[in-house]
């Protein structure tokens, strides 16, 4: 979208320490939602957040969240399954799936539910960044990742990379590599491994790094 002089303004401000709250009611104002609900959820997760009450309500605005969805969410973090999750967004209309997607992993993470148990039940319905942020803050299984690819047809790099990220963080070297190179064999014009592959070498140690280039891991 074009960046007019009142957006970079306020989003400058933002950046200096002021509430983004200006900058996400412009995208809001200028139809852009997606990028609206991102700041929004950046600034959130930040401490101290300022006018953190408004950018919930604006969230919640941009996801559609219907009169007692929090208290719904709330008993699914109290006995979380995939059953639940199914109920939990079965009429969610299409237009706001993603964004309700979005808001309710935020949700469930502040309310102490586990990553995996997030990852397992939210990835029924694709990837978000959010899911892969919890792969990649370490914790999500490395099987719930083998288990999710096994029946994620086309997306299966892009799991099996994820797996091996997950496998790397937990220090399993044989398993990382064993995982790049199932990604790297499944990949299609859609999925790469590379994401994963940089994920993984930017974190290793110079003994890592030299044991992925012996098994032909890719640097870049």
């Amino acid at each position: 979208m074009h960046r007019d002089a009142e957006l970079g303004d306020a989003e400058r401000r933002w950046l200096n320490g002021d509430s983004a709250l200006p900058v996400v009611m412009l995208l809001v104002s200028r139809d852009a939602k997606a990028e609206a609900a991102a700041v929004a959820r950046l600034a959130l997760s930040r401490p101290g957040c300022p006018d953190a009450a408004e950018l919930e309500t604006t969230l919640a605005r941009l996801a559609a969240i219907p009169a007692g969805w929090a208290e719904s969410l709330a008993g699914f973090a109290k006995s979380p399954s995939l059953e639940r999750w199914r109920e939990l967004m079965r009429f969610v209309p299409p237009e706001y799936a993603y964004q309700r997607q979005r808001e309710s992993v935020r949700r469930l993470r502040s309310l102490g539910v586990s990553g995996d148990l997030i990852f397992r039940c939210a990835s029924e319905y694709g990837l978000t960044p959010d899911l892969i942020e919890l792969v990649e803050d370490g914790h999500v299984a490395v099987e719930t990742l083998v288990e999710r690819a096994a029946r994620s047809g086309g997306a299966k790099a892009t799991y099996l990379g994820l797996a091996a990220e997950a496998a790397f963080l937990v220090g399993d070297m044989l398993g990382t590599v064993r995982l790049l190179r199932e990604s790297i064999a499944h990949e299609n014009e859609w999925c790469s491994a590379l994401p994963h592959v940089l994920f993984i070498r930017e974190r290793a140690s110079s003994a890592q790094k030299d044991m992925l280039d012996r098994v032909g891991i890719p640097q870049a």
